[in-house]
């Protein structure tokens, strides 16, 4: 099963291809609303607590990197999710939103069809714990819960029950958008239930995986989640705020 998980859960940038076991598992309940201790250190009208009274983010990387270590104000990625694990296509859209000391803001929208729903997500950059959750309504944040937020993530996710065997790794081109990749393509031999499955992993030059694969033996599309738009965000230096 670990090669499975390891493959799709890279796949978006807070790994939601893999459900809970891509997730910053919440080790702690939700906070929702900030407690009354909590509202002194906290603005108003923010999602961040003031930065002198948090540790400095480069403290809490040089002791856990984590996936968000690299991630800025403005990154954004978006992943398209099809195949027959869903009554329809799903569009994941992760962009972060805000980055002080300790802390990074990264808003979550799923698109099935005319219907969105967008969560304001605060993760701990160094355990990569979700702190807090808010639910996105026009330009109104109401409270919601990390339950909330697996479940979103949840829609996206499927994870083959066992991974018997690597097969064939082959040099392929990647589509991200109009941009060509090249990429390396490995497959495996997975099982759901009884039956026998392969799952397909297309990784970029620089160690991304940009699409992932499980079909049946007939060829059928269980399960498909594409990159489909990468783009960086503030230069180093640049502030966040």
């Amino acid at each position: 099963m670990n090669k499975i998980q390891m493959a799709l859960c890279t796949l978006p940038l807070v790994a939601a291809a893999c459900g809970n076991a891509g997730i910053p598992h919440p080790t702690a309940l939700d906070i929702g609303e900030p407690t009354s201790a909590k509202k002194t250190a906290m603005r108003a009208d923010d999602d961040m607590p003031f930065i002198e009274e948090i540790p400095g983010a480069e403290e809490v990387l040089s002791a856990s990197p984590s996936l968000f270590a690299n991630k800025l104000v403005g990154d954004r990625t978006v992943h398209r999710f099809s195949g027959s694990f869903s009554k329809s296509n799903l569009v994941l859209t992760q962009e972060v939103h805000a980055r002080a000391g300790s802390l990074i803001v990264v808003d979550y929208t799923v698109e099935d069809g005319d219907t969105a729903t967008k969560l304001r997500v605060t993760h701990d950059i160094g355990t990569e714990r979700v702190l807090r959750v808010r639910e996105l309504r026009g330009k109104k944040e109401l409270p919601s819960s990390v339950a909330a937020f697996e479940k979103l993530m949840a829609r996206t996710a499927f994870v083959p029950d066992d991974n018997e065997a690597q097969l064939a790794k082959v040099k392929a081109t990647c589509l991200v958008g109009d941009q060509q990749l090249d990429c390396e393509k490995t497959d495996y031999r997975v099982k759901i239930g009884d039956q026998t499955a392969t799952f397909s992993v297309s990784r970029s030059a620089d160690g991304r995986e940009v699409a992932g694969e499980i079909s049946d033996g007939s060829g059928k599309v269980i399960y498909k989640a594409e990159l489909i738009e990468s783009r960086a965000g503030l230069p180093s230096g640049v502030a966040s705020r």
